[in-house]
């Protein structure tokens, strides 16, 4: 799997999840795993899932977002 980490400060939290569902939609792409935190000063942390590394990189660009090594792939071989 691989894992993308979006942050955004000050934002409308549900024109952010708007914006990303439509992106979904748009794309043909859904995430494995959709987790959402808030963090102090009113900033929210996106962590999303994905299969396929392209839907990640895709995704991360398109949203200023990070793609994460999580090292699973490499425990898993």
């Amino acid at each position: 799997m691989h894992v993308v980490e979006v942050r955004r400060g000050g934002v409308d939290f549900v024109a952010a999840m708007a914006q990303m569902r439509t992106w979904f939609d748009n794309q043909g792409i859904q995430p494995s795993l959709f987790e959402i935190a808030f963090l102090p000063g009113r900033e929210s942390r996106f962590r999303l899932q994905f299969k396929e590394v392209r839907n990640a990189v895709t995704f991360a660009s398109s949203f200023d977002g990070e793609v994460l090594d999580t090292g699973l792939d490499a425990a898993a071989a």
